[in-house]
């Protein structure tokens, strides 16, 4: 597979190595490369004249058949891809957890979405954490990594706590009340970390844009090059990870996009453009029509908001060759968009359906979820009667409904809000009203989103089950058996997953976020309990 790749990024000459890397993805290359994390990541290690870099993934790697590497990365985007992390560290040689590993072992880093929310779960595994955007954080870890290069292990790892950024988490003490929440957290005397671990975000210059470093064909979306046209969401959805965690809002100028799209053109005929919400960008319009005049160029583009599609946007979507669009609905009901903020009403969605059809698509692709926090049958009602209507007036147009329950996210308002026990009747109900009215429903695995939440608002009581469980972590059936025999203390799967969490209640993310940010969320919480009280 290395060998099909073409690097589209300068070669870097390189003086004296001083800082050897193996950045892995917990997967398989496919997927792994498919995604512009892994490149990214490996490009601002790469770039570096002192660092030498080698990709690894499950199933191929760059990895020398002996020996190990300074340091060991890895980029954690969904929870339970954590199994194969110990897979891998076991491949070349390392300790799984921190304590264990000696004066010579490699330091373990890591980062992602997962890690950069709630690295609690995991964080007897790593021995510093990547807090913030990479192009913000991976720099400071090299120079800090190069700095205390032939120190003690120790005090290498006090220097990386002292950094904006770095999560260091054998340098925080965590207190529990028995088998139930965490009563404190707070930085271990003597090791200089800070109270509270501020986030790092990247200020990019006007013709800064994330985008893919190495084309391979052997890819899940193949010889795609993919653009990062927007940063985070400008909305506020109370559930969402992209509205709280990765702010403030950027995007790339028009210039930049355009000019990165001609030079990928030399190379593959197929562009991705990707954003939690690609319109959202100010300027999508002109992009899509400046797209639409290159030839022989097919641009995919991840997911609009309905409020942004308009006829001629639509038009020029089709005339970039996709067939249909995905829209984040959640919910057809006006009552409960207004509670999470989506900021979306139901004009805008049937204009934006009109749109759809009058600009040439085939189909749109709704996202939904089942079991939001104040959920009434009221609103799966709603659900049923706008998509059933609308599938009625625009009968030519496919109509598929992805659907999954609600699983709360740290850092975000609704992260004190437990799973809905009854959101697998509520996606039956969906399912068995939508289906017969010839809409495609495709729903998620609810037992499988119960342990997404468990690891989503974990703490380190987990450690033991984790690491316990291994390969079994794919089997639902070994999950229950581990929770069943959990260790003395650690509280049950009801407690992580279905419980809400009171105002006072601390925490296991606590000291990752600030004062005045987690009385925000709290904030926006109140004030969707207020609404749902109306």
């Amino acid at each position: 597979m290395f060998d099909r790749e073409i690097r589209l990024v300068p070669a870097v000459p390189k003086s004296e190595i001083r800082l050897d890397v193996a950045f892995c993805y917990p997967g398989p290359y496919e997927i792994g490369m498919a995604g512009l994390g892994m490149q990214l990541v490996w490009w601002l290690f790469e770039q570096h004249e002192h660092v030498s870099v080698r990709r690894c993934f499950s199933d191929i790697d760059q990895h020398p058949a002996t020996g190990q590497s300074d340091c060991y990365g890895f980029t954690l985007s969904w929870e339970l891809d954590f199994p194969t992390v110990l897979t891998m560290l076991e491949r070349y040689g390392i300790e799984p957890l921190s304590r264990d590993r000696g004066e010579d072992s490699p330091i373990v880093f890591g980062g992602g979405p997962v890690l950069s929310a709630n690295p609690e779960p995991y964080a007897s595994i790593f021995d510093v954490v990547l807090l913030g955007d990479a192009e913000a954080t991976v720099p400071a870890f090299i120079e800090a990594a190069i700095e205390t290069e032939g120190l003690e292990r120790s005090e290498r790892l006090k220097r990386f706590a002292a950094i904006s950024g770095l999560y260091v988490p054998s340098c925080y003490k965590v207190e529990y009340q028995e088998s139930g929440p965490v009563v404190s957290i707070e930085p271990i005397e003597g090791m200089g970390a800070p109270k509270y671990i501020a986030r790092q975000a990247f200020k990019p210059s006007s013709d800064y844009i994330a985008s893919t470093c190495i084309l391979s064909p052997d890819t899940t979306w193949g010889a795609t090059y993919l653009m990062e046209v927007v940063r985070s969401c400008p909305q506020e959805c109370r559930f969402c990870l992209a509205s709280y965690l990765t702010r403030p809002f950027r995007f790339a100028s028009v210039d930049t996009i355009i000019d990165a799209a001609l030079k990928a053109a030399a190379h593959t005929d197929k562009i991705g453009l990707l954003g939690p919400s690609i319109t959202e960008h100010p300027e999508f319009e002109v992009i899509a029509d400046r797209l639409a005049k290159v030839d022989n160029l097919r641009v995919n583009i991840a997911s609009v908001r309905a409020d942004t599609l308009t006829d001629s946007l639509a038009a020029n979507i089709a005339r970039l060759g996709q067939k249909s669009v995905t829209i984040a609905l959640e919910s057809g009901s006006q009552r409960l968009r207004d509670i999470m903020k989506k900021n979306l009403t139901e004009a805008q969605i049937e204009n934006a359906i009109d749109a759809i059809a009058g600009g040439g698509l085939s189909g749109v692709k709704f996202y939904g979820i089942a079991g939001l926090p104040f959920e009434e049958q009221g609103d799966l009602d709603d659900t049923v009667a706008l998509l059933s209507r609308l599938k009625k007036s625009h009968a030519g147009l496919k109509f598929v409904f992805g659907l999954s329950s609600f699983v709360p996210k740290a850092q975000t308002p609704f992260q004190r809000n437990g799973r809905d026990r009854g959101c697998k009747k509520k996606m039956e109900f969906l399912r068995k009203n939508l289906a017969p009215r010839g809409i495609d429903v495709r729903t998620e695995s609810h037992n499988w989103s119960d342990i997404q939440a468990l690891l989503s608002r974990g703490d380190r009581r987990l450690t033991e089950i984790l690491t316990g469980i291994g390969e079994g972590a794919q089997s639902l059936g070994s999950w229950k058996r581990a929770l069943k025999s959990r260790p003395d203390g650690v509280p049950s799967l009801d407690y992580f997953v279905f419980e809400n969490y009171p105002e006072e209640q601390v925490l296991p993310w606590e000291h990752l976020v600030s004062p005045d940010k987690s009385g925000y969320l709290d904030s926006h919480l109140k004030n969707a309990r207020a609404l749902a009280t109306e």
